[in-house]
């Protein structure tokens, strides 16, 4: 099902297991913050303990930097403070979202996120325990 997204790109699966975020063009520091933890879809939805999955091979350009991903990182923790722990997989085209990602992943992990950043869509169904079909876009 599709949700309501600011950007047009999220999905939700129909058991709520998973939001599928494929977001395309130039990743700037606005974007990132639902783009990297959905916060306004998983806040319409109420739904904060969903696994995330966010393909980023549509993602053209870069406009992020450390004091944004150490922003993002802190947001994640005041929302997730009350809930359980979730994995949030992203699939990247390039080496420079590759390190932003890793960068983001060290910062968050101690909130409760379980981050993983990979260029291999495989790998990630692995690690989120669903079949690799429903990661692929449709």
């Amino acid at each position: 099902m599709m949700i309501e997204c600011d950007y047009n790109c999220g999905r939700l699966s129909d058991d709520h297991r998973l939001l599928v975020c494929r977001p395309t063009g130039i990743l700037t520091g606005e974007r990132a913050w639902d783009l990297f933890i959905c916060q306004n879809c998983l806040k319409r939805l109420k739904l904060w303990d969903v696994n995330r999955f966010h393909d980023l091979m549509g993602i053209t350009g870069v406009d992020l930097h450390f004091d944004r991903v150490s922003a993002l990182a802190k947001k994640e923790s005041e929302i997730r403070k009350n809930h359980r722990q979730i994995k949030a997989c992203y699939l990247v085209p390039n080496d420079g979202l590759y390190g932003i990602v890793r960068m983001y992943q060290a910062l968050a992990e101690e909130n409760l996120v379980d981050v993983h950043v990979s260029h291999d869509i495989r790998e990630l169904a692995s690690v989120l325990n669903v079949d690799e079909q429903e990661l692929m876009g449709n």
